[in-house]
């Protein structure tokens, strides 16, 4: 987990580039997902084998098979330090070994409706050359222990900022695709609906998680009057130790 993300150089990019201009990305539209809406995301690879069809002025996502990689099985702990189980007082350790410098802006709340532990801290430089990236690290809600890892990367609008989310997103999916993952579990460069684009998606053989959906609105597509308003690009990579039985609250049945 602590390896360098290195692109592979014969990768098809996220998104063709079918212009120069006003094409050169797809337009999305954002999904705000800090816990349960990124794991609503997880689904048998059997029922994502033919993606949606675009619609007219939609560029073309690509949905080839990634490559069957060589190599040991994918084991999917957490974040860096930061291990899937853990207390809040280990994680903040973890954090502070991590990140020396950032430490000290970690927050904590709480999801409105899933109950969970949330600690948020800004990292710059995740990434080289990639801006501020906003790191949360999830408990659940009866565990009190990290089950999720989410990374964001948020555009300001503009066409250079869009296009340097896109790049890390291309370069996250390159890093991943070159690791062993549970056989079945793999999906790439899949369109998410009209809206999203689960840019990478791979499980380990204790069915953790890796899943990183780009999300949000270009700025030549905010440029047309005719299409919908919306919030800038983001990128989300996330780590989660159970997506099928997420420790998050549920109301009681016969409650209400």
């Amino acid at each position: 987990m602590r390896a360098p993300f290195q692109p592979v150089q014969k990768s098809v990019p996220v998104c063709q580039r079918l212009s120069r201009r006003c094409r050169r990305l797809a337009s999305l539209l954002f999904v705000a997902a800090p816990g349960l809406t990124l794991l609503l995301l997880w689904q048998p690879a059997a029922a994502q084998n033919t993606p949606p069809a675009n619609p007219a002025g939609k560029a073309a996502v690509e949905a080839e098979k990634p490559p069957e990689p060589a190599g040991p099985p994918a084991a999917i702990a957490g974040f860096r330090a930061a291990q899937f189980g853990m207390t809040e007082e280990q994680l903040r350790h973890a954090v502070a070994k991590d990140f020396p410098n950032a430490a000290a802006k970690l927050k904590k709340g709480m999801h409105p409706s899933e109950k969970t532990t949330v600690l948020t801290l800004p990292v710059p430089d995740l990434l080289p050359h990639t801006g501020t990236a906003q790191v949360s690290y999830i408990l659940g809600y009866k565990s009190k222990k990290l089950i999720q890892v989410n990374v964001i990367w948020r555009s300001d609008g503009g066409e250079e900022s869009n296009e340097a989310v896109v790049g890390t997103a291309n370069a996250l999916r390159d890093y991943f695709a070159g690791q062993s993952y549970k056989p079945g579990s793999v999906a790439a460069n899949r369109q998410l609906g009209d809206n999203a684009i689960v840019v990478f998606r791979g499980a380990d053989a204790q069915d953790r998680l890796i899943l990183i959906v780009l999300n949000g609105q270009t700025a030549a597509a905010a440029k047309d009057e005719k299409a919908p308003h919306s919030r800038p690009l983001s990128l989300e990579l996330s780590y989660i130790a159970d997506a099928a039985h997420p420790d998050v609250f549920r109301i009681p049945k016969g409650q209400f």
